[in-house]
Parts: C-alpha cells; structure tokens; sequence
C-alpha cells in the first residue's frame, strides 16, 4: 500500500479492465464490423465512465491507491489529479480512435483485425498503468509493456516499410527500457524508488544519483521523440494505421513525457529543505531538460517543414510539440518552489496535445484514404469535396498554433511565461532560448498553413479520374468530438483546475495559484498580440517557401540524423569484420601456439634426457627409471605435435576445398531450383540476422546494465 490517500481498487481496475477486454475479444475471433466496434469502442467507454466516478474521490482524498501482489513483490498504483486527467484524455481519445479505427478496419483481413483490436485494449491499459504507477517498478513495467505492444502498431500493414520502420521502433524501444531500467536499478541501490519521494541525497551519492537521472531521462526521452532519439517517430507513424497513428502520437508519447514528469518532480524534486548539492542537482537537470526541450522544438518544426509527406509533417510536428512540453517541464525544475507555471503550462499541454495531434491525424487519415496519396505536392482542392473534414482540421490547426480561444493558446503562453521567469532567474543564455521559443511559434504556424494549403486549397492535382467524397460518418464523429474537446478547453481551461491544483500538491511541487494561470492567457493583451503576431509570421514564411520552391525540394541528405546513425553503425560493422578478420585466425594461432608448446616441451626434454645419459655413462650405470620416463615423454609429444600438424592440414585442404565442392554441387542442380534455392536461403539469412542481431543486441545491453549494477556497489564499497 501506499501512504497517504485513501485505498481503492479503482486504480487497479481501470487497469485490469482493458485487459480483461483483451481476453474476451480474442476467442471472439470474426466478429460483424459493427459488433466488433461497439465492443471496442464499449471498453474505453466504460473506463471514462469509471474514472470520471473516482473523480470527487480523488479530489478529495489527494489520491487512491492499491496493490497487486506480483511474484515476490507487488505493483504498486496511486491515482491522482493529474493521472486522472491524463487517463481520462486517454480513454477519450481511444473512444476517437476506435470510432474512425471502423472504417479502416473493414477493408483489412479478420485475423489483421483481430490483432489490431487485441493490441488497441492492452496498449490502453499500458497507458493506465504508466499514470498510475506509484513506483518506478511499477512505472518500469507499464511503460515497456506499452512500448513492445505498440509494435504490433507499426508492423500492422505487413509492407516493407512498416517492416523496416518496426525494427527501428523495436531497437529504440528496447535501448530506451533498458535504459530506464538501469536508472531503476541505481535509485533502488540509493534507497529510493516511490515516485512520490525524492531519491536520498547522501554524501558522496552526487556522481549516482545524476548517472540514474541520466538513464531515466534519455530512456523516457526514446519515448517522448527527444531530438536525437525521435529517429523512429517519422517512419512509425507513417508505416502505422491513421486511428494508430492518433494514438501514437496523441497519446503513447505522453508516456514518455510523463516519466520525465514524474523524474523531474518526484525522484528529484527540488526541495527547499533538502541538502545543497540535491537542490544544485535539480536545478542543473531542469536546465538540462530546458535546452533539450529548445532544441527538440527548433529541430522538429525545421523538419515538418521540409516534409512532402503528410503524416511525416505531423510525425514531426509531433517532435517539436514535444520539445514545449520539455520546456515547461525544465522550467519548473529549475525555478523549483516558482515552478508553478511550469508544471501547469507542460501537464495542460500534454492534455491539449493528446487532443488535437489526434485530430489530425484522424482528419489527414481520412484525407489519405479518399484521395489515395498522403504526397502533399499530389494533393489540393479538397476543400469542397471533403468540407467537414476540412473543417475538424481547422480546429485542431487553431489549437496547435495557439490561436486564442482555443486549448494549445493557454499551455503555450503559460509556458512561455514560465520561461521569462526562468531568464529572469539569471541562467545563462536562457534568453536566446526564449527567444527561439518565439521563433518556433512561428515556425509551428508556417507548417500548419502549409499542410493545410496545400491539401484542401489551390487545384487539384491528384489521382486523374478519381472521385473523393466526404470522409464516413463515424470518423466525421469522431473527429467532432475531439473538436469540442479542443474548443472546451480553449474556452474554460480553468475546469481542469481542481485536478492540476490537487495533482501537483499530491506530487509535494507548487499548486498554488494554477487557477490563476489557467484563467490569465485569455485576459492578457500581450499573450494575445503575441499569438496572433506569430500566426502572420508563419503566414508569411510559408507564403515565401511557396514562392521559393522551398516545398518542392528534397531536404539535404545531411541534415538527416539517419545517416549519421547509419554511419556508426557502418562503423561498427567495419569493427566487427576487423575483429572477426582477428577470430578468423584463432584456431591457427591455437594451433601454432599448441604446436610451439608441445616443440617447447619437446627440447625441454631432449635436453634433460641428454644429461641424464651423460650422468649413467659417467657413472656406468643402468638408465634410471626418471631417465626412461623422460623418454617416453618425448615420444608422446613428439606424437602430438604430429597429430596437431597432420589434423590442421587436413582442416586446412578441406577449407580451400568448399568453395571448389560447393561450386561442383551447384553444377548438378537445375538452374531454377538453384535460383530458388539462393533465394530462399538469402532470405532467411536475412530474417535470421536481424533477429539475431537484436537477440545479441539485448544481451549485450543487460549484461552492460548488470555488469554497472554489480560494479556500483562495489566502487561505493571501496
């Protein structure tokens, strides 16, 4: 149990439930599309309506929790204001998703929709446990069961692309948990692990405590999209489903943000009353954080921009959306007990970004698969072929760019002014960063313009011949209902109040005065001149990238953070055939060595016999029986190195030989058959490869992160 709160099964419930549902659709196997959806689309309903009657609890009580025994230990969950904010955007979204998910789904095979609906429900429950997790264990275990089921997302079509774009999402997914686990293994070796309390602070414990910060931050940051680990962000979400995509992009990457969150503003909060070091510690990570979340900012909007593609566009918007909410986060660090605006302005932004990232890719989904192509240079004119849809797509571009009355105006201009606070904390260099921030605001307009130009607006260059109607009724719900989310909270963000104010004091961070900042975007002149400022500016960029022919250009090879991925890995393959070049001569230089050793021995006792017969002639004697046995010795070795000699020959003839057997072999078979042969075996080696590079890659990762936990407590012990 967890202290503080009151228990309740609820948390683990809303847990259990997906879960559960799961269980049940899988023996349902091919069910008619329309009680299929209803029983998708009836499981997220349910858990909404769960959380939302836990919701005066959790008001009241600060908090509900509750365990479940695992194994040797138990998991832990707690749920607060600000997860159950989080879970109930989530549960609403899934319901969106589902909605739209049922035309899409109709066109696909029964065991592909099957599979699809059977990692929707336990992607959702991932998503549950990781905002109510009350320790990292907990926190741990939900957040690698939410990234390897969302594999099944991105493989789902089957091409080479989604293929392709799996094993990267597979390598990043499984370097960024481990990673996370060996920071759970370090704050566990401090003595801490309850999210709720900060990591102790011991002297001498500086060097661990930020070497587990480190891992926490850049597994969680694999997750969010943080620049430099995003590198599978762009190809997932293209490779997977559009319903997917809005799940991914509007919801699983909170995941991420959210273990930030929670390292940030649990295992190391900055406490007035805490020691020197950890209070330095935590304002030096929320800077860290800061410039992370600047240039994640900067570098995704420059790439949408320079997209032709459109779910890329949004995948990479996605990218520097992320880089706000990181922004907002290390603000708030850094101010410490003058975060306030900080935590409210990320946490809101989580929740906005879930909405209209969601819509979008709901909206362009629907755009894709009525016009055919998702190439934007292909696309326009489907303003009056597709008007509600172009309308839905309107809303969530307002509220992505900040246009006031609309949700993403009130989390950015809280952000940016908890950045100014941060700058008039004295940082060095923070004021270039804020005024990035207001340069990418810009940039956030010019991409939203553009996407939306280009797709509805101009003539209409797409598939010759080809009709495009309105997008089905049930995606046009879907996207309704996001778009009022979007509206609602733009209009009345201060609803959400009681759940960021009583969250963040669930959490021991600043909730005083979060109504206040809720309410102060809409009343400030300035927040509005500024919105509305960069809203013309990304007009005019985007009308001169048009004149320019920027948008028809490919983006330079250079920039992409691909490639030079691909060069450490060509690097690394290099390595190894070196290395491997090394092996290849192993067994020689046994071999010889075994060879030289025994021919050691050999003049070893030559010489000893020698003596020895010189002594029993000297003393005319018989040999002794040292002497015989020396002899014997001889002749065994020498037999040996025979035998050794004759075997590495014999080895030797046969490996020149099987280029020559192989090549007769071929000879005897049909052309055909060998062909098919070859094929079928390059094939499987390719197959078998990959997999084994990923099985080594795994082991090498563990044994790395068990060798530092072993090592940590032993360079402490001495």
């Amino acid at each position: 149990m967890t202290d503080g709160g009151a228990t309740h099964l609820g948390p683990v419930l809303v847990v259990l439930g997906p879960l559960v549902a799961a269980l049940v659709r899988w023996p349902l196997g091919r069910l008619a599309n329309r009680w299929r959806q209803a029983f998708m689309i009836a499981t997220p309903s349910l858990t909404l309506a769960g959380l939302i009657a836990m919701a005066p609890q959790v008001i009241e009580q600060g908090r509900l929790t509750a365990s479940v025994p695992v194994l040797l230990g138990q998991l832990r969950f707690s749920l607060d204001g600000i997860g159950l904010l989080i879970a109930l955007v989530a549960s609403f979204v899934w319901i969106c998703s589902t909605l739209a998910a049922g035309d899409t789904m109709s066109r696909d095979p029964a065991r592909k929709v099957l599979r699809y609906d059977v990692v929707s429900l336990v992607a959702l429950a991932g998503v549950l446990g990781v905002v109510t997790a009350a320790d990292l264990v907990t926190l741990y275990v939900s957040f690698e069961w939410l990234g390897l089921i969302a594999y099944l997302f991105v493989i789902h079509s089957g091409t080479r692309a989604a293929e392709a774009a799996g094993l990267k999402y597979g390598v990043m997914t499984l370097l960024g948990g481990f990673s996370v686990l060996t920071g759970v293994l370090l704050v566990h070796f401090l003595g801490g692990g309850d999210l709720g309390v900060p990591v102790p602070s011991a002297p001498g414990s500086e060097g661990i405590r930020a070497a587990a910060a480190l891992c926490l931050l850049l597994g969680f940051g694999v997750k969010a999209g943080v620049i430099g680990l995003h590198v599978w962000l762009p190809d997932a979400h293209t490779a997977a489903p559009a319903p997917a995509s809005a799940l991914l992009s509007g919801i699983m990457i909170k995941a991420g943000a959210f273990g930030i969150a929670r390292t940030l503003g649990g295992l190391y909060r900055p406490e007035v009353e805490g020691s020197l070091a950890a209070l330095r510690q935590a304002e030096q990570l929320g800077l860290a954080v800061l410039w992370l979340g600047i240039a994640t900012m900067v570098v995704g909007v420059v790439a949408a921009l320079l997209q032709h593609q459109a779910k890329r566009v949004l995948a990479y918007s996605s990218v520097s959306q992320m880089g706000f909410i990181l922004v907002g986060l290390g603000a708030a660090a850094y101010l410490g007990e003058g975060g306030v605006s900080g935590w409210t302005g990320a946490l809101l932004h989580v929740t906005n970004h879930a909405l209209f990232k969601a819509l979008l890719f709901v909206a362009i989904g629907a755009v894709i698969a009525r016009a055919g192509i998702g190439d934007l240079r292909r696309l326009g004119g489907l303003a009056r072929s597709m008007p509600w849809t172009l309308t839905f797509v309107l809303v969530a571009m307002a509220g992505i760019i900040g246009v006031p009355l609309f949700n993403g105006f009130v989390s950015k201009s809280i952000i940016h002014h908890a950045l100014e606070y941060a700058v008039a904390g004295g940082a060095t260099g923070l004021g270039v960063a804020e005024r990035i921030f207001t340069l990418t605001t810009v940039g956030t307009a010019a991409v939203l313009i553009k996407l939306v130009s280009m797709t509805f607006f101009g003539p209409r260059r797409g598939e010759p011949g080809r009709a495009v109607s309105e997008a089905p009724a049930s995606t046009l719900v879907a996207m309704a209902g996001l778009s009022l989310a979007v509206v609602a909270i733009g209009l009345r963000p201060v609803v959400l109040e009681p759940l960021l104010s009583g969250g963040l004091a669930t959490w021991g961070l600043p909730a005083a005065g979060v109504g206040r900042w809720l309410a102060a975007p809409i009343a400030d002149v300035g927040d509005v001149r500024a919105a509305l400022l960069a809203i013309a500016l990304g007009a005019v960029v985007h009308g001169a990238a048009r004149r320019l022919g920027l948008y028809e250009r490919d983006p330079p090879a250079w920039l992409s953070i691909d490639r030079a991925y691909l060069a450490l890995a060509l690097g690394a393959v290099t390595g190894g055939q070196r290395l491997a070049a090394a092996l290849g001569r192993w067994p020689d230089l046994q071999r010889d060595a075994l060879a030289g050793g025994l021919r050691a021995l050999e003049r070893f006792t030559d010489a000893d016999t020698a003596r020895r017969r010189r002594a029993d002639a000297a003393s005319a004697r018989e040999p002794t029986r040292d002497r015989r046995r020396l002899e014997g010795l001889r002749g065994r070795l020498t037999h040996g190195r025979l035998v050794v000699r004759d075997a590495a020959g014999w080895v030797s003839h046969h490996l020149d030989d099987s280029p020559r057997i192989a090549a007769a072999h071929a000879d005897d078979t049909a052309p055909s058959d060998r062909e098919r042969f070859v094929g079928a075996t390059r094939e499987r080696i390719q197959r078998q490869s990959r997999d084994i590079g990923l099985s080594l890659m795994v082991l090498v990762v563990v044994w790395l992160g068990l060798l530092v936990s072993l090592a940590v407590p032993l360079l402490r012990g001495g």
